[in-house]
């Protein structure tokens, strides 16, 4: 997957990857306007971006000649960002500027800050409609409904049951990228939901409850991704599952690995 890049943009972003247990699949580049950047964005005495999109686009400018490097050679570059801050906000702005200069193709992976964060959130829905005109495609979730899908779990709990969900569907996305990406994923926007159970019907029946943003079955055909070890009864329990929930046939695709519990289902979102 050398022509597929991930830009993890801001501190929040980072934070959901460094809790994870294990890291993206793909060449992965930290961007932030402090220390942990994996490109120096700012000299050791000037203050970062903290709040201040505008500032972080203009840094990631600034910078274009070494992302210009990291994209060489790069397909479609996966931007990965927690919208509220400033780095997240103006620095995948800016990183999908380059890559579209470059002739690649801009797939976002976005969340929508906690619902108490009500400064945050509100600056990360006003600048939604910019992420959708500059990205291919948007897979969005917002942090609030982690509380909705587990009411019952502990917050540092639910951050790192995140975490192990957002990387786990930004490396089968990158993993999909090798084949026809865009035709499978026709639609602009899809959320998502990752489930673990012996029993294939009740997790994608429990992955239509528990999407990452709040959307319907009906909206669209489902991509289910399945173990590669899934034999034809697993395979049309689950196609029957759907069908006769929604009436709408699935695209039910075999992922790389053998864990035969884990499913993970996108589904297109409408409305934004």
């Amino acid at each position: 997957m050398g022509d597929v890049t991930l830009f993890v943009c801001g501190g929040g972003a980072r934070a959901i990857l460094s809790d994870a247990t294990e890291a993206p699949g793909v060449p992965t580049v930290f961007m932030n306007s402090n220390s942990s950047s994996t490109i120096s964005m700012v000299p050791e005495d000037m203050p970062g971006a903290y709040g201040d999109p505008f500032l972080a686009y203009s840094l990631t400018l600034d910078n274009s000649d070494e992302i210009r490097e990291r994209l060489q050679g790069v397909r479609v570059v996966i931007l990965f960002s927690i919208l509220g801050g400033g780095s997240g906000i103006g620095m995948p702005l800016g990183i999908s500027e380059i890559a579209h200069e470059m002739g690649c193709r801009v797939v976002s992976v976005i969340g929508l800050p906690m619902a108490f964060e009500l400064e945050r959130r509100k600056r990360a829905m006003a600048v939604l409609p910019q992420v959708l005109d500059y990205s291919d495609r948007v897979f969005i979730l917002d942090m609030g409904s982690i509380n909705r899908i587990y009411p019952d779990v502990k917050f540092i709990h639910i951050l790192r049951m995140a975490s192990r969900s957002i990387v786990f569907a930004v490396d089968n996305l990158a993993h999909m990228m090798e084949g026809p990406f865009f035709s499978t994923f026709p639609k602009k926007i899809y959320t998502f939901a990752y489930t673990n159970d012996l029993d294939p019907s009740k997790a994608v029946t429990r992955a239509m409850d528990s999407t990452m943003f709040e959307t319907s079955p009906d909206f669209g055909k489902m991509i289910v991704l399945v173990s590669s070890g899934f034999g034809t009864a697993q395979t049309e329990s689950i196609y029957y599952t759907i069908v006769s929930m929604t009436g709408i046939v699935p695209d039910i695709v075999k992922r790389d690995d053998r864990e035969d519990t884990k499913v993970l289902v996108f589904l297109p979102v409408h409305g934004l």
